[in-house]
């Protein structure tokens, strides 16, 4: 195994700075917005979207941030909401499928989906791996869905005196809060790091191309695994390469994108089960189709 500390070094740099310059600024935005009342306005607005996703109306801004920027911006945003176990286990869920589309979805359109079926599709199945949760009760699927997890973070029960002592204290909360969230995506870092440094994984025949760009894709995620993804498109059919893309669509960076949400208290075993197993669906119905189509 060989261990590359400046790779690991760099790219937890990198990803603490994209995490400070997005947490904290969304989080004093989505404090701001409950201190001057604006936020019941914002809700109101998006309330038709977020009953369909079975969410309070607050958990708005946390949709559409993670949508169109990343997942540290909805966690920013859905931190001070006091949001429970059952409505962080939906908000995984979607946004695990659904986030990030300006880049990703650049990303596949280099490996040959074009934008409107990609964004299309994503869209489509944010909603279907939510049917089991929507349609089967709560109390099934969890011991107390109604439950608001003690994560390390913690939102001040304090009522502060004035303006600035509110500004002050959210602005010490959102530093603790994407300093704890640089620990955990560190710690998925140092894992992957290693993963990538087994000697097997180094070793491998590029007519396993499928297969690792899979791997790659489902443990590091399509943004940080597209270095990956578009070298061993080189080595693989257009089938091939619209089934893996297809599948990670679905289920990709199943670490880091589901322990972000495990950290508030969501159900890392329904997160993690559900989306492999419409991405399973998805990646034999195409094999299927394509298969049918050769024939």
């Amino acid at each position: 195994m060989t261990f590359d500390t400046r790779a690991f070094v760099t790219s937890c740099l990198s990803t603490a700075k994209v995490i400070l310059f997005t947490v904290i600024p969304y989080f004093l935005l989505a404090e701001l917005l409950v201190y001057f009342e604006i936020m019941p306005l914002i809700a109101q607005f998006f309330t038709p979207f977020t009953t369909l996703l079975n969410l309070p109306p607050e958990a708005a801004l946390a949709l559409a941030s993670g949508v169109f920027l990343n997942l540290y911006a909805a966690i920013a945003f859905a931190a001070p909401l006091g949001l429970s176990v059952y409505d962080w286990t939906i908000l995984g869920l979607f946004l695990g499928v659904l986030h990030s589309i300006p880049v990703e979805s650049a990303i596949m359109k280099k490996l040959g989906i074009d934008w409107i079926k990609s964004i299309s599709f994503r869209l489509v199945m944010a909603f279907v791996v939510l049917i089991p949760l929507l349609v089967i009760p709560a109390e099934v699927l969890f011991d107390n869905p109604n439950k608001v997890a003690n994560a390390l973070y913690q939102v001040s029960t304090t009522t502060p005196t004035n303006f600035v002592d509110f500004l002050v204290l959210k602005l010490y909360e959102s530093i603790l809060l994407s300093i704890e969230i640089i620990l955990l995506v560190s710690l998925v870092i140092l894992v992957v790091t290693l993963i990538k440094g087994l000697q097997i994984l180094q070793k491998f025949d590029h007519h396993l191309g499928t297969i690792m760009a899979l791997i790659t894709g489902v443990l590091i995620g399509i943004t940080y695994g597209a270095g990956v993804l578009l070298k061993e498109a080189k080595y693989m059919t257009k089938q091939q390469i619209a089934s893996v893309c297809y599948f990670l669509m679905v289920a990709h960076a199943i670490i880091e994108d589901t322990l972000l949400f495990v950290f508030f208290g969501a159900d890392i075993v329904l997160l993690i089960s559900i989306r492999l197993f419409f991405a399973t669906l998805v990646f034999l119905g195409l094999t299927l189709y394509y298969k049918t189509q050769s024939t």
